[in-house]
């Protein structure tokens, strides 16, 4: 599935939920999500997943277990939005798929947890994420960033600061240390 996504900092989460309710979108969430990403070593370049714009990811969500891959667009810059392949499987054993890739050679990068509040319509997606020491934002997932401008002036976001990239980035944003991560370089880009 292709996805299509911005996002949009420091909202005010009571309200938005509010319009949101009021607009008849439906709350498909409201939890914990703690997300655990594998690479391969930096011995193997060629294979490492970032550098191929890859991304490996095992999310606890709620109750719910699953892997995730993506891989990046290359014309994300020219929609001003952020496009990325994504495959999602659901998995069952948590610890026994993480020990099957490192059996395979693939090791932990990095995690976070945050909290998030999801809403959608059947074309749309609304999440509305708070990680620890950063202000809560929304991300919206759209077919096009057309239809995503209309979803900012249906919320009244039209004046809140859009920011286009991953959590690395966001965290990059607020100055808040990531692990495994150079946020002071990242900050620079």
């Amino acid at each position: 599935m292709l996805e299509k996504e911005i996002k949009i900092l420091e909202i005010d989460v009571e309200k938005l939920c509010k319009k949101l309710d009021k607009l008849w979108a439906t709350k498909t969430f409201e939890w914990v999500i703690h997300d655990v990403y594998y690479d391969f070593p930096d011995t193997k370049e060629n294979l490492k997943m970032e550098n191929n714009k890859r991304m490996f990811r095992v999310r606890k969500k709620g109750e719910e277990h699953i892997y995730t891959i993506k891989r990046k667009r290359k014309y994300m810059r020219k929609e001003w939005v952020v496009a990325k392949d994504e495959h999602e499987t659901p998995i069952t054993n948590v610890e026994s798929f993480s020990r099957v890739l490192e059996k395979y050679g693939m090791s932990k990068t990095r995690e976070k947890i945050k909290h998030r509040i999801s809403y959608a319509f059947k074309w749309a997606e609304f999440d509305i994420d708070k990680y620890d020491e950063i202000p809560a934002f929304l991300e919206i997932e759209e077919k096009s960033r057309e239809h995503i401008d209309a979803w900012i002036k249906i919320l009244g976001l039209e004046k809140k600061e859009i920011l286009l990239g991953g959590s690395r980035k966001i965290f990059a944003h607020y100055w808040v240390e990531y692990l495994n991560f150079d946020w002071k370089n990242e900050r620079k880009k």
